[in-house]
């Protein structure tokens, strides 16, 4: 198992270790916890016109495409205005293709039209010329030192 990684004031664990995680105040209040808590989802660009894009999945749906009504615009004509459908259920992400004209791979191979594919840390998503890791992780709050 690799070290864990810092993020800011956050440790990232194994999302099977963040189930008996208990993120209870000293006055025993319940925290509002961020979209997906304690799980992370991100897509960072690894080749593509911003290959050094890095973006966090902050909604229960995220559109990709070109233009401005995608949550994550690939400036790629390549790429549909509305080309894939990711949708976060806590540890669960899974993307669609929405009938885009060149089609979305996930670690290489074309993914069917209107079917759901479950996304995994790793994993190499491919968007007209745009290429994609998903990573993905849970965390919990540091302890002071």
């Amino acid at each position: 198992m690799t070290s864990p990684v810092r993020l800011h004031r956050f440790h990232l664990m194994p999302a099977h270790e963040a189930e008996s995680f208990d993120s209870r105040t000293a006055e025993h209040e319940e925290p509002r916890p961020a979209f997906g808590a304690p799980y992370v989802w991100v897509l960072a660009v690894i080749d593509g016109d911003q290959p050094n894009a890095v973006h966090r999945i902050l909604q229960y749906e995220t559109l990709i495409g070109r233009g401005g009504d995608a949550q994550i615009d690939v400036n790629d004509e390549m790429v549909s205005k509305r080309h894939c459908l990711l949708r976060v259920e806590g540890p669960v992400c899974t993307i669609q293709d929405l009938a885009s004209r060149n089609g979305t791979r996930v670690n290489g191979r074309k993914m069917k039209d209107e079917t759901a594919l479950r996304l995994r840390h790793l994993d190499e998503i491919q968007i007209g010329t745009t290429r994609l890791f998903v990573l993905h992780g849970a965390f919990k709050r540091l302890t002071p030192q």
